[in-house]
This record gives C-alpha cells, sequence and structure tokens, in this order.
C-alpha cells in the first residue's frame, strides 16, 4: 500500500528517524508540507531525529539549516550526523585498518576536512606515498583536476569562486576523473576512511542561471571505487550499525528510551535508509516519489529490483509518497 503522506503512518511511532537529502530537502529548497509536518510531529511531543550522511559536525549543519528555514526544537528534536560519529573515533584515537592498526597520516581525495581531523593525532601530507590512509572527502574538483580532465567538461558544476571571481571549485557528475588516483591508492596498499557513504547528492547549483538540482557523486562513490578494488574500507553513517549505536546512545544521555517497535526511519534511497534502518531493528519509511529512488524509478529501475540488489523484502518498507504532499 501507497500512503500519499507521513501523517498517515505518523500514529504507529514515537521516534522518527529523518534522513534530509530527498526527505525534507530537495537540494534547492525543502519539499512542499515537508517542515509543517514535522513541526506538527514535534508539537504532538514525537521526538524527531535528523540523521545525516554528512562529513560536517552537528553545530554546522545544524546552523546550516537554521539558514535554510529549519529549526531545532522546531521542525526537529535533534539532528546529528556520520561527521559527529567520524570527530568521535578520531579525537579517541580509534581508527584502525587490519593492516595498520596505529595510522597516522593521510592523503585527502577531495575537500580537506580540517575541523573533523583538528587537535587529534592524524596529520594531512600532501604526497599520497607518505600516507597511512586516504581520506574521502567531499569529491569536489579544483582547477588542476579540471584541467588534466578536460573531456567531462560538460559534467562539471561551478561551486564557490575565489576572491577574483574565478571558479575555485566544481562538482562533477562523474566520478571519471577519481579513477586514476583510486588507482594509486590501491597500488600502494592503502585503506580508506569515509564518513558519508552515499553514492549521490542531489543539489542546486546558484552559479549555473536557471538550472534545477542534479545528482553530483559523493563521498561513497569513491569508497565504492576503493571496495571494488579490494582495498580495506572504513565507513561511518549509514546504512552501518555504528551510526544508529551513535544515535541511540545519544538519545540515551538525554533520557529518551527507544522503543524499537515505536521507532521508523524516514528515507530516499534502499542502499541507505531501508538498509540502515532494517540493520538497526526499526521501522523503514520510503518516500518513492522524491529524491534518489524516485529518480531511479524515472530512470527505469523498479523498488522490486532495488530491493533485491540489496537482499531486502519489500514488504518490510512503509512506502509514502513523500514527507509532505506530493
Amino acid at each position: 500500500m501507497l500512503y500519499d503522506n507521513l501523517k498517515s503512518v505518523a500514529d504507529k511511532f514515537d521516534l522518527f528517524l529523518f534522513d534530509a537529502y530527498g526527505v525534507f530537502w530537495e537540494g534547492n529548497g525543502f519539499y512542499k508540507g515537508s517542515r509543517e509536518v514535522m513541526a506538527e510531529l514535534v508539537a504532538a511531543g514525537k521526538t524527531i531525529v535528523v540523521i545525516s550522511n554528512t562529513t560536517m559536525i552537528g553545530p554546522d549543519i545544524r546552523a546550516n539549516y537554521a539558514k535554510r528555514g529549519l529549526f531545532e526544537h522546531k521542525e526537529y528534536s535533534y539532528m546529528f550526523t556520520s561527521g559527529d560519529l567520524l570527530r568521535q573515533n578520531l579525537i579517541n584515537g580509534n581508527l584502525a585498518f587490519k593492516k595498520c592498526p596505529n595510522p597516522q597520516k593521510y592523503y585527502v581525495i577531495g575537500l580537506p576536512h580540517k575541523k573533523a581531523f583538528a587537535d587529534t593525532e592524524y596529520q594531512q601530507v600532501e604526497k599520497i606515498e607518505d600516507a597511512d590512509f586516504v581520506y574521502c572527502g567531499v569529491p569536489f574538483m579544483f582547477a588542476e583536476d579540471v584541467a588534466k580532465y578536460p573531456q567531462y567538461a560538460d559534467q562539471y558544476w561551478p561551486v564557490r569562486l575565489d576572491a577574483e571571481g574565478q571558479v575555485e571549485i566544481w562538482d562533477t557528475l562523474t566520478e571519471k576523473p577519481f579513477e586514476e588516483i583510486v588507482q594509486k591508492a590501491v597500488d600502494l596498499g592503502l585503506p580508506a576512511l569515509n564518513a558519508n557513504p552515499d553514492f549521490t547528492a542531489r543539489e542546486g547549483h546558484p552559479l549555473v542561471p536557471n538550472s534545477d538540482a542534479v545528482f553530483v557523486v559523493r563521498n561513497g562513490t569513491i569508497a565504492e571505487m576503493f571496495r571494488e578494488r579490494g582495498a580495506e574500507v572504513i565507513e561511518y553513517g549509514k546504512p552501518h550499525a555504528n551510526i544508529y549505536e551513535y544515535v541511540f546512545e545519544r538519545l540515551a544521555q538525554e533520557g529518551i528510551a527507544v522503543d524499537k517497535a515505536r521507532t521508523c526511519m524516514i528515507g530516499d534511497t534502499v542502499r541507505t535508509d531501508v538498509k540502515g534502518a532494517l540493520v538497526a531493528g526499526v521501522t523503514p519509511v520510503l518516500c518513492v516519489e522524491t529524491g534518489v529512488v524516485a529518480e531511479d524509478i524515472h530512470n527505469g529501475k523498479t523498488l522490486e529490483s532495488l530491493c533485491k540488489a540489496e537482499k531486502i523484502d519489500i514488504q518490510q518498507i512503509i512506502q509514502i509518497k513523500g514527507v509532505g504532499e506530493i
């Protein structure tokens, strides 16, 4: 059965775990009615927890959403990120790879993440040959990358300008420019660390006039390239149990007891949100007309095939069109 919106099934749950992109955030703005539904749930005494696969840490992402018009204690109760979990593990020095139990030096693919590594024992190096592991940063393109791979120029989207008004970083719709550096890392025997398992994200790009939001490559794609080549990957975030364990622990510290039978995870992907919910032992609620699944279906895939690929019984999923009115 397909429900019109989240309110149609809200009475079944007390704790609502929300994904962000593709659920209430579209890339250029909020889905119609999504914030209103979230606010109604909070006002009704429900606990709304946003769990985002992003390398940003909690205070930064909460401030980011507040600028957009989503507020703590109004539309949601708590917001946690895979970046928070990464930061905790780095501070505690918990990172250990099978062939490198005490890694110290890391090389970054994509955008460096200074806040995550600040005041920890780990040091970034400029040469990959000097590294103990690779950190999968946000896979933005820089000027030297764009110059090196001009054959993909029509798949680069400008993100940020420098002080002179020139494009400083680009998003990319293809992972091809990263294949060379990933292969080099694998040849050197380096493992990888990733704190955003999402393959793609739907982003709006204000530097591209009159553009719609598009699906661009994200950290999970780079991590998957390492896995496909046989490298070890340590990953934080959905669908892994670690992010749910972290969130439930944080909620317990706030005095909130988690009844998994009365908890749901609202998402837009089978691979991360639905699978993660089942790993955590909570009910998956899938938005089928927004986000990644909607794009997959638009491109000819079926929900049945997506579930089969992840070995998931489709009957375990509550399907809604979207959080608000679609």
